[in-house]
């Protein structure tokens, strides 16, 4: 038993752990650390994880995921440019979490520091001895801010968007718009649903082997080298796990699918997560927009859901259509603080001139004056 009176237990897995006890602590932090996203990428070989979870009592009141990333395909998690940015060598493990663009600590308000304190610790102990410390990446402010002010270092990742309905249904959202964002968005749902496209929604283990080379062919434009199988294997742990979270939603010609989004529902905000197309059978009708953005705003609305988190990068093109951003960062936290880099504090004020009032100048502060 720890002094604070919590107790600390270690696994390998949430399988056996009931989702409504982790989702009540996970929910502050967003979708990509809810249970049935983190069992999915428990599924994905190359970073095997081990859980830190605090209870009091018998009630489970943190957890902290910490992976050992043996293989990392996808550059967008990778952690050398980071660790480069920030000035800072040796070898660092991933604290957590491992994929979905933000990541945070889960924990019961009541219990915040202790809760953190005691994680903390254990991760500390867990290190082995070649380790210098663990990374957050696409850290929350609320995670930065709590882990800055215990000597990690922070620094600025990139900037996170979504847009809030309030539950309204496409035109009543265009309503809520300037006038010249609500002209662009009202032609161009128009002009995807002239078309002709048959449009649908499916779960993603309905349509999973059929999205599958869409979903490719996206990756594929932007220049990503993920193959068609390591793309349909991390579908298939996502559909295992989250399918009845899953909306996908379907384009098609003549029965055949030549557009997808794939997005999940969880604690009143749709997730958009990845999207596909056959761009050759395309009719240049905006049917990116219509999928990720119009056809989802009004499936919110039938299902009470108030926001669409839209991620990372494109944020022009989330700005005017009435996003709003955040910031994530990169934090590390190091096991002997003489370890812990320096990174010199960026000047976010660009993103304010840039994107204008989608940009709250609360949420845009650094994390060490929170």
């Amino acid at each position: 038993m720890h002094p604070t009176g919590l107790r600390l237990e270690t696994a390998t897995t949430l399988d056996k752990m009931a989702a409504e006890d982790w989702d009540a602590l996970a929910e502050p932090e967003g979708f990509y650390l809810s249970h049935g996203w983190l069992r999915a990428v428990e599924r994905e070989s190359g970073a095997p994880v081990t859980y830190l979870l605090a209870y009091a009592g018998d009630r489970l009141v943190g957890g902290l995921p910490l992976y050992e990333i043996e293989r990392e395909h996808n550059k967008f998690y990778a952690r050398r440019p980071r660790l480069e940015q920030m000035g800072a060598g040796g070898e660092w493990g991933v604290a957590g979490s491992h994929r979905g663009y933000s990541c945070g600590i889960p924990r019961a308000a009541e219990y915040d520091d202790a809760v953190l304190d005691l994680l903390l610790e254990a991760r500390g102990k867990l290190s082995p001895p070649s380790r210098t410390g663990s990374l957050f990446l696409f850290a929350t402010n609320r995670t930065a801010a709590a882990l800055h002010r215990r000597g990690a270092a922070v620094d600025f990742d990139c900037g996170d968007a979504t847009l809030h309905t309030g539950g309204l249904d496409f035109a009543g959202y265009c309503a809520t718009l300037v006038s010249r964002r609500r002209i662009r968005l009202k032609g161009e749902y128009a002009r995807f649903l002239a078309a002709g496209y048959e449009l649908g929604r499916q779960r993603l283990g309905e349509c999973l082997d059929e999205a599958v080379p869409l979903l490719a062919n996206l990756q594929a434009k932007y220049g990503h080298s993920t193959t068609v199988e390591e793309i349909h294997r991390t579908f298939a742990d996502q559909a295992a796990c989250l399918d009845d979270r899953s909306v996908v939603f379907t384009a098609r010609r003549d029965g055949r699918l030549v557009g997808v989004a794939v997005m999940y529902e969880w604690r009143g905000t749709l997730y958009a997560r990845a999207a596909g197309f056959d761009y050759g059978a395309l009719r240049d009708a905006y049917e990116y927009y219509g999928l990720c953005y119009y056809l989802p705003i009004d499936y919110m609305s039938e299902r009470g859901l108030t926001a669409l988190h839209l991620g990372i990068g494109a944020y022009s093109a989330k700005v005017k259509r009435g996003a709003r951003l955040v910031p994530l960062w990169t934090v590390a936290l190091a096991d002997d603080p003489a370890d812990t880099p320096r990174p010199a504090p960026v000047d976010l004020t660009p993103w304010r001139t840039e994107h204008g009032t989608a940009v709250d100048p609360v949420d845009w502060r650094h994390p060490w004056t929170a």
